[in-house]
């Protein structure tokens, strides 16, 4: 039996065997896969990146072997080409191919930066919550909120007058070092503050 795992391995038990292909040749594999087991019954190979490759087109020539063998042979590859895969399917070998998920979007941190200048307590709230989502990291958002802050300091603000903006900045920096020191989880000191603004 011959069964190809792409991608993602799906972790396979510890009774198989890992075979280094590299140091055996076209005919020592064709042999393993026909020889039955000393004492009976069959055992599991594994190959990694055999398929892939510079040998490549030798063990897609003994795929019929592998799949006729009574011993299982599972090639794990990271990427196969559709080629192989038609070929390796075509002499009867299991192709299981695991795509990787998507990686979630990235949490926009200059949005919460431009949302925060507004003063729109309540969308910087919800912006917050996403963030909590995209699981961004408090100290980030703290420090983008207080980079936003020395912005408006330099750049003046119709939101926010300069002595707002200087209380804003204390209070930041104290929030951020207040959850260090443990009194308490810096998430929340962030919404407690959003709040209040």
């Amino acid at each position: 039996m011959m069964h190809v795992i792409v991608g993602k391995s799906a972790g396979k038990g510890t009774s198989a065997e890992e075979l280094k292909w590299e140091d055996l040749s076209a005919e020592a594999l064709a042999n393993i896969a026909s020889t039955p087991a000393l004492f009976g019954g069959t055992q599991t190979y594994v190959l990694s990146g055999a398929l892939a490759g510079e040998r490549g087109e030798e063990f897609l020539d003994l795929a019929k072997e592998f799949v006729q063998s009574p011993h299982t042979f599972i090639f794990e590859e990271e990427k196969l080409l559709k080629k192989p895969t038609d070929m390796l399917a075509k002499a009867g070998a299991k192709v299981e191919v695991h795509t990787a998920a998507k990686k979630a979007e990235s949490f926009n941190m200059f949005g919460l930066a431009t949302i925060f200048g507004t003063r729109d307590k309540k969308r910087l709230w919800i912006e917050l919550q996403k963030a909590a989502r995209a699981e961004a990291a408090p100290e980030a958002l703290a420090g983008m909120m207080y980079w936003k802050v020395r912005d408006m300091l330099a750049k003046g603000s119709t939101k926010y007058s300069k002595d707002e903006l200087k209380s804003i900045s204390r209070e930041l920096v104290a929030l951020y070092h207040d959850s260090h020191r443990g009194a308490g989880d810096l998430e929340l000191l962030l919404e407690r503050f959003v709040l209040r603004i």
